[in-house]
């Protein structure tokens, strides 16, 4: 429908994911591929489409007497033509001191099987195993594979407004809409200086890494639910895939 839209917004929102073997949702690797074709064609058009990089973490789902095999990101986050956005949350509750990865649920994150390593990352990608250690075995993730998240916004005790009454709320759901607020901003900022919308935003990210603060501080080692989790990812300085 948006592809179909002479008028469609230029900047999408989705919290919406699966962190798994697609198989079990029923996607197939031909569905999947469809819908990479179609954030493809929207890029080219000029429109941002942002997704939130899951809240369980590694992707580690551990059994009962088992760790696991596999790390999965997040899908369709992963995709190498959307931007991903992880979770952060104030170190020590406190907003003064700082942020860190969230450990209320786990900043969704790592590298993809389904997706190669897009040029514009990998030299981001490079730098993180140049610095990181406690790295999972490499059997359980492709290096070479697309990584996310690309960037995180804050997500834990997020405050909102339920029913006349301010509530925290915590999930990369809300970390997502409001990085895409502040692209739809940046659009308005361009706007006026008769400039076009940012579009596929990604490379520009990377290529501008110093307008960000760098979160060193947490992990993904963590589920869905705040349990910890035998494999994950550290936050290091620059890029990694628990905080973009």
């Amino acid at each position: 429908a948006i592809i179909a839209d002479d008028d469609a917004p230029l900047v999408h929102s989705v919290s919406y994911g699966w962190q798994g073997e697609l198989s079990k949702i029923g996607c197939t690797k031909s569905q999947t591929g469809d819908v990479d074709d179609d954030f493809q064609k929207l890029a080219a058009r000029g429109i941002t489409i942002v997704f939130a990089s899951g809240d369980s973490g590694s992707g580690c789902t551990s059994g009962l007497f088992s760790s696991c095999s596999k790390l999965y990101p997040s899908w369709p986050a992963s995709s190498p033509f959307v931007l991903s956005v992880g979770g952060t949350r104030f170190i020590d509750q406190d907003k003064t001191a700082g942020e860190m990865a969230t450990d209320q649920f786990g900043s969704g994150g790592g590298f993809s099987s389904m997706f190669s390593q897009p040029d514009w990352q990998s030299t981001a990608v490079e730098h993180f195993f140049s610095v990181a250690s406690d790295l999972p075995p490499s059997s359980a993730y492709d290096r070479k594979g697309r990584g996310t998240p690309d960037v995180s916004a804050f997500g834990q005790n997020f405050q909102v407004e339920n029913d006349g009454e301010v509530t925290g709320v915590g999930g990369t759901s809300a970390s997502c809409p409001l990085f895409a607020g502040l692209i739809s901003l940046l659009n308005e900022a361009r706007f006026a200086q008769g400039k076009p919308a940012m579009g596929f935003i990604n490379p520009f990210l990377y290529q501008n890494a110093d307008c960000f603060t760098d979160v060193v501080k947490g992990n993904n080692r963590i589920g869905r639910s705040g349990n910890k989790v035998d494999k994950g990812w550290d936050a290091v300085q620059g890029w990694d895939p628990v905080t973009g």
